[in-house]
């Protein structure tokens, strides 16, 4: 008997828990950017004071915390992933608005790398959201 959240040769080549996996390594690398060099991985960095900066730290970790949480869900989580997909896939397109936002409020400034950057929450919770549809249930 395979499990759901397997590898499904049939449909896609990874299963839902790879995927969740995947989309929650971007935000653990992400996090560990930002703490280590804050005024270079914030998109407004170079703007900010020290205050600033220290709290954009707190940001590093819930990035961390966020990821974290997207592996032990892919880990622990069998017969309801896609639901947890699913509300990861808003927790991404919430960080992909409130990114829209800065740009069309001109809080931050449009170099290529903030734009590349602006692009990953979009393709993470596009991914999830594709993947993480209700699996069928075989009538017995």
């Amino acid at each position: 008997m395979e499990n759901a959240a397997e590898i499904d040769e049939e449909e896609m080549a990874f299963g839902l828990s790879t995927i969740m996996k995947i989309t929650g390594t971007i935000p653990i690398l992400l996090g560990l950017m930002i703490i280590l060099n804050p005024a270079n991985a914030l998109a407004a960095g170079s703007n900010l004071s020290s205050y600033g900066l220290h709290v954009g730290r707190y940001l590093g970790a819930l990035a961390i915390i966020f990821g974290l949480t997207h592996w032990l869900v892919s880990m622990y989580v069998e017969e309801n992933l896609h639901i947890f997909g699913r509300f990861f896939a808003l927790g991404h397109i919430t960080i992909a608005i409130l990114d829209s936002y800065g740009w069309i409020g001109g809080f931050v400034e449009m170099e290529m790398q903030y734009i590349i950057g602006s692009v990953f929450p979009f393709v993470l919770a596009f991914i999830l959201i594709i993947c993480s549809q209700a699996p069928k249930l075989d009538e017995e």
